[in-house]
C-alpha cells in the first residue's frame, strides 16, 4: 500500500513540474495578484476557518491552536468480584494545533503543507480506558485544482497524501481481552505506535445566495492504513460538512462575521475503528476587517464513540485560528 501511495506522490511532483510553462506567464500572475487577499466572489468576502477546508485557490498561511476538555460523561466499572458497576466521570483534556501554507501556482492550482497535532494533557481512571489516543501528529501534503467558477459559486478538488505518527493506550481492550478471549476489541498490548499513511480525495464548493451571506461545503474519501485498536488495517474513510457564515462588513461596515457548521467523520480522533462516525459542530466569531488577514475564535462540541459499551465521549473545545492571504 506504501508503495503505491508514494508511486502517487512522485505523480503528483511531476504534474507540479510539468505544467505548462503558460501557467506561469505574466498575464497569470497578474491574475493571481489580482485576487490576492481574502478569497471573493462577485464582490462577497469569504469567511473562512480552520473547520471546513476552502475551494479557493489563493496564496495564505494560518495556523490554529486549541483546547478541548470533556462534558459529563458516566463510565459503568465493572466490579471484579460481582456484576455489578460503578459509574465515574471521564476526564479528558486535548490540545491541538495546526500550521498551514498554501501557494497558489496559477489562477486554477495551488499546493499546500500542512502540519497538525493532538495532545492529551490529562486522565482519571476512567478517560484512561475509553480514550485511545495519547499524542498523534500528522503532516499532509496536497494540490488543489479548481473545477469550474461562476458568478456566485465556485467547485475545487483535491488529492493530497496524509502520514501521521501516533501512540495509543490500549487499557480497557488489554484487560477486557486478558478476562474474556472472545472480546473482539481485545488488545495484546497496553501502548502501541504507529505510522500510518493514506490518500485522499474531496471535493469543495462555495456559494454566495446574498451579499452578506456565504456557504462553505466539501465531501472526502480516502483510502489506506489507518489505526483499528492495536493494529493497522487498510480501509476507506469518509468525511462531510458545511458551514454558513454571516459578514456584517458587507452591509453595515461593522468589521465582525459569524458562522455555525458541521461535519461527521467516520475516523475516530481516539483512533479506534468503532463502525460509528465522529461528530462536531462549531460556532465562529471572526475580525473581517482587513482584506488580507482574517482572525476567528471558533467553539466546537465532539461526540466521539468508542468501543467502551457504546459509550461516546462528548467534549467542548475552543480554538483561537488566523490566516494571512498574500
Amino acid at each position: 500500500m506504501k508503495k503505491k501511495i508514494l508511486q502517487f506522490v512522485l505523480l503528483l511532483t511531476l504534474v507540479v513540474f510539468s505544467l505548462p510553462t503558460g501557467s506561469f506567464s505574466q498575464n497569470s500572475l497578474k491574475r493571481i495578484k489580482h485576487r490576492a487577499g481574502n478569497p471573493m466572489l462577485d464582490g462577497h468576502e469569504f469567511i473562512i476557518n480552520n473547520f471546513i477546508p476552502s475551494p479557493f485557490i489563493t496564496t495564505k498561511l494560518s495556523s490554529g491552536l486549541g483546547f478541548a476538555t470533556s462534558l459529563k460523561t458516566e463510565i459503568p466499572l465493572l466490579r471484579f468480584a460481582d456484576s455489578t458497576s460503578l459509574k465515574v466521570d471521564a476526564d479528558i483534556s486535548y490540545s491541538n494545533g495546526n500550521f498551514e501554507y498554501q501557494n497558489a501556482l496559477t489562477d486554477w492550482a495551488a499546493m499546500w503543507i500542512n502540519f497538525s497535532g493532538v495532545a492529551r494533557l490529562g486522565t482519571n481512571t476512567a478517560s484512561v480506558l475509553v480514550a485511545g489516543v495519547t499524542a498523534n501528529t500528522e503532516f499532509n501534503i496536497g494540490m488543489l485544482f479548481k473545477i469550474m467558477e461562476f458568478r456566485n459559486s465556485m467547485f475545487s478538488s483535491s488529492l493530497s497524501i496524509n502520514n501521521s505518527s501516533s501512540s495509543v493506550l490500549n487499557i480497557y481492550p488489554f484487560i477486557r481481552g486478558l478476562l474474556d478471549t472472545t472480546y473482539p476489541y481485545s488488545s495484546n498490548h497496553i501502548v502501541n505506535s504507529f505510522n500510518p499513511l493514506s490518500g485522499t480525495i474531496d471535493f469543495r464548493g462555495a456559494y454566495k445566495p446574498d451579499k452578506s451571506w456565504s456557504i462553505l461545503g466539501y465531501l472526502s474519501g480516502g483510502y489506506g492504513e489507518n489505526v483499528e485498536i492495536d493494529q493497522i488495517q487498510e480501509r476507506f474513510i469518509y468525511e462531510f460538512g458545511g458551514s454558513v457564515n454571516y459578514n456584517l462588513n458587507e452591509k453595515n461596515h461593522i468589521p465582525i462575521g459569524f458562522g455555525a457548521a458541521f461535519k461527521l467523520n467516520s475516523a475516530s480522533p481516539t483512533l479506534e475503528y468503532t463502525k460509528k462516525v465522529t461528530q462536531t459542530y462549531m460556532l465562529q466569531i471572526a475580525y473581517t476587517g482587513r482584506k488580507d488577514f482574517i482572525v476567528s475564535f471558533e467553539s466546537n462540541y465532539l461526540r466521539i464513540p468508542t468501543n467502551y459499551q457504546n459509550v461516546s465521549i462528548k467534549l467542548s473545545a475552543f480554538s483561537f485560528g488566523w490566516a494571512y492571504f498574500f
